[in-house]
């Protein structure tokens, strides 16, 4: 009887704890997040990570914009693909869980030569929803600050629009460009030029209670050194750029 009962005091200890933790995700960026039908790496690695610590993922999706004005607002308890461009408290963050790669892509047939920032000053550039703020000063004054500069929440949208012709260069992820190019049989196979304008990215949660980011770290540490993590970004076609992320500090660091 005693086992029992400590079975059963045990059991709702443990129900009491769980909860469905509101998380809030950038609009669609495939295969990151996938919204349709609730997956992409990031989605299915956070959903794990708290699955793991006895919780349930219940994904807000908004223009990604708007991520870090909710956290602040106190109306979620996780936010996604955050760092310190933000302006979110670092005290809030998370340690990275993921590493992007910016990049400018331009049609191989528009035969546009590209050396640095300056290079893309006068041509026609979309960007995802706040470049202008995440990728630097530089940035800004070079590019964002064009009229033929546009910043857009769909991604998707961004890439019909350099594919058919439309804008001369756009700015993003690599991996998210490559996936969506790929989904389009009307220019899946037309060459393209990506051109490695800015450095590796890492991006983290945003967490204000500090138990659960605590827990969160070290569940993901746990992910990464047991393998499940690599699983995962293969399963979605990710190239694993932790290692990289780690060269550009040590060459910061080192310069």
């Amino acid at each position: 009887m005693r086992i029992a009962a400590l079975f059963t005091a045990l059991l709702y200890s443990f129900i009491a704890s769980s909860e469905q933790l509101d998380v809030v995700v950038g609009w669609d960026k495939p295969p990151y997040v996938m919204s349709a039908d609730h997956s992409g790496f990031e989605l299915e690695l956070t959903r794990a990570i708290l699955k793991e610590l006895g919780h349930e993922l219940s994904p807000i999706y908004v223009p990604f914009g708007r991520t870090a004005r909710l956290l602040k607002d106190n109306a979620v308890d996780i936010a996604l693909t955050l760092n310190k461009a933000h302006k979110v408290s670092a005290d809030i963050l998370s340690d990275p869980y993921v590493v992007y790669q910016n990049v400018a892509v331009t049609r191989e047939d528009r035969n546009i030569k590209v050396n640095g920032l300056a290079s893309l000053r006068g041509k026609s550039i979309i960007a995802f929803q706040t470049a202008k703020n995440v990728l630097g000063k530089e940035y800004g004054n070079t590019l964002a600050s064009q009229p033929n500069y546009l910043e857009m929440a769909r991604q998707d949208r961004q890439v019909n629009m350099l594919m058919l012709g439309s804008v001369d260069a756009v700015i993003m992820d690599r991996n998210i460009f490559s996936y969506l190019k790929a989904q389009n049989d009307a220019y899946s196979n037309d060459a393209v030029t990506i051109h490695e304008l800015f450095p590796v990215s890492a991006y983290c949660a945003g967490i204000p209670n500090p138990e659960l980011r605590a827990q969160f770290n070290a569940t993901l540490k746990k992910f990464i050194e047991d393998g499940r993590y690599q699983a995962l970004l293969t399963r979605f076609g990710l190239e694993n750029l932790f290692d990289k992320l780690v060269e550009q500090q040590l060459h910061i660091n080192g310069s």
